[in-house]
C-alpha cells in the first residue's frame, strides 16, 4: 500500500491541473479536458452521439508511461451529469511488456444509472491493453492506436494525442474526486 500511496503522489505531482488557486485549477481542468474531448470527437465520429444518449460522461486527460515489465500515469477529468461537472484525478498502473510514453485522452459515456453508481461507488476500471503507436501533434501523417468498445453499460473512447509508445499490459485505473484543495504543487498560470 505504501509503494501505491507513493506512485499517487508522483502522479500527483507530474499531473497536476495548473493554477494558483482551486477555481483557477477546475478553470484549466475544464479547458485541458475539453481539448482531450476535441481529439476524441475527430477520432471517434460516434462519440458526440453517445455523449448525448449517456446518463452522463467523464472526460480525461493525463499520460502513460510504459518501461518493459511495468507501465504507469495519471492525470485530470470531468465528469458531467446534466449540467453538473464535478473534477477528478485518476492514477494508472500496470504489468506487461511496453516502452513509450504518451499523452492519452479517454472518454467514458454511461449508458445506465448502474454503471455510472459503480463509477462514483467505486472509481476503479481495469482491463487489458495491447497496442503499439506514435503520433505527433504537428505532423500530418500519424499512426495512433486509438480505441472504443463497451463494457457493463460503459462505451469507452481512447485516443493518443502525442507520444509513441508499444506495450501488452494489463492496467488499473483509480479515480478519486478533488476540488484541487490539496494539490501538492500550485502552478502559476
Amino acid at each position: 500500500m505504501k509503494s501505491f500511496t507513493i506512485l499517487i503522489a508522483i502522479l500527483t505531482l507530474t499531473a497536476c491541473a495548473t493554477g494558483s488557486t482551486p477555481d483557477a485549477k477546475k478553470a484549466n481542468a475544464r479547458k485541458a479536458t475539453s481539448d482531450a474531448l476535441t481529439e476524441i470527437y475527430a477520432d471517434h465520429p460516434g462519440a458526440r452521439s453517445a455523449v448525448s444518449r449517456g446518463k452522463g460522461y467523464l472526460v480525461c486527460t493525463g499520460s502513460d508511461s510504459y518501461l518493459f515489465a511495468a507501465s504507469t500515469g495519471g492525470g485530470i477529468c470531468t465528469f458531467h451529469t446534466g449540467s453538473k461537472v464535478d473534477y477528478y484525478r485518476f492514477a494508472s498502473l500496470g504489468a506487461g511488456v511496453g516502452i513509450g510514453f504518451k499523452k492519452v485522452a479517454f472518454l467514458y459515456v454511461f449508458q445506465t444509472n448502474a454503471a455510472m453508481k459503480r463509477f462514483v461507488d467505486d472509481g476503479w476500471d481495469a482491463g487489458a491493453r495491447a497496442e503499439a503507436s506514435a503520433r505527433h501533434k504537428d505532423e500530418g501523417g500519424q499512426a495512433a492506436a486509438n480505441a472504443s468498445y463497451d463494457v457493463d453499460g460503459v462505451r469507452i473512447y481512447q485516443s493518443a494525442i502525442w507520444g509513441a509508445a508499444a506495450q501488452a499490459t494489463v492496467q488499473g485505473y483509480k479515480f478519486w474526486r478533488t476540488d484541487f484543495t490539496d494539490d501538492v504543487i500550485e502552478h502559476n498560470e
